[in-house]
């Protein structure tokens, strides 16, 4: 499933030097062609580790990053965005500041993959990989300030360990979904609390 020769940071690279004063999701999709979610994955969540780069990405990145880890969940053979959400755009400048920041950490990483423990990424796993992803663009896609960045680390993992059929990456992404959902779980649990005590005050000063 490795999209080409190119490495991802090459792909990104690419993009920011198109010259066009935007880029589209269509784009990213060209750039990767049909073959891999992983790429797609790894593109999407990456810009939402860097917060303050580009406000509000989260949420412009968050909705493809729910359709891919369905189309992954379901066995999809190719990647696919519907036509309205592929048009939406970045700017060309501001995807440059991105590939700046992001280009010199995805190498990093690029240089640490490689095939092992290969049960974890078999077909099988690519599902269970696609749930797992789905539930963490749900926390990408909420727009509460930084809780992002934990989310996205997770669904990057898991595009790189499909990528390189790295199943190492792939449990080390397991851990970080498995954080994520405490530390969100907890959030709930302490806003549920806050809003129930909350009621019980009113309550009280209405009887």
């Amino acid at each position: 499933m490795r999209p080409s020769s190119d490495r991802l940071s090459d792909v990104l690279e690419q993009l920011a030097g198109t010259g066009k004063e935007a880029v589209s999701l269509a784009d990213v999709l060209a750039a990767v062609g049909e073959r891999s979610f992983g790429a797609l994955l790894v593109l999407f969540a990456l810009p939402n580790l860097f917060a303050g780069i580009l406000p509000g990405l989260s949420i412009v990145l968050g909705l493809p990053l729910m359709l891919l880890s369905l189309q992954l969940l379901v066995a999809a053979r190719k990647p696919w965005l519907p036509a309205r959400l592929a048009q939406l755009e970045v700017r060309t400048r501001e995807l440059r500041r991105m590939a700046d920041a992001l280009v010199p950490r995805l190498r990093v990483l690029e240089r640490g993959l490689k095939p092992r423990l290969l049960l974890m990424t078999a077909p099988w796993a690519e599902k269970i990989i696609g749930g797992a992803c789905l539930v963490l663009a749900v926390l990408v896609f909420l727009p509460i300030p930084f809780a992002n960045l934990l989310p996205a680390v997770g669904i990057m993992l898991f595009g790189s360990a499909l990528l390189e059929r790295d199943g190492l990456v792939a449990i080390a992404a397991v851990a970080v979904t498995a954080v994520s959902l405490a530390l969100f779980g907890g959030v709930a649990f302490a806003l549920g609390a806050a809003a129930g005590h909350a009621l019980r005050q009113l309550s009280f000063i209405g009887g």
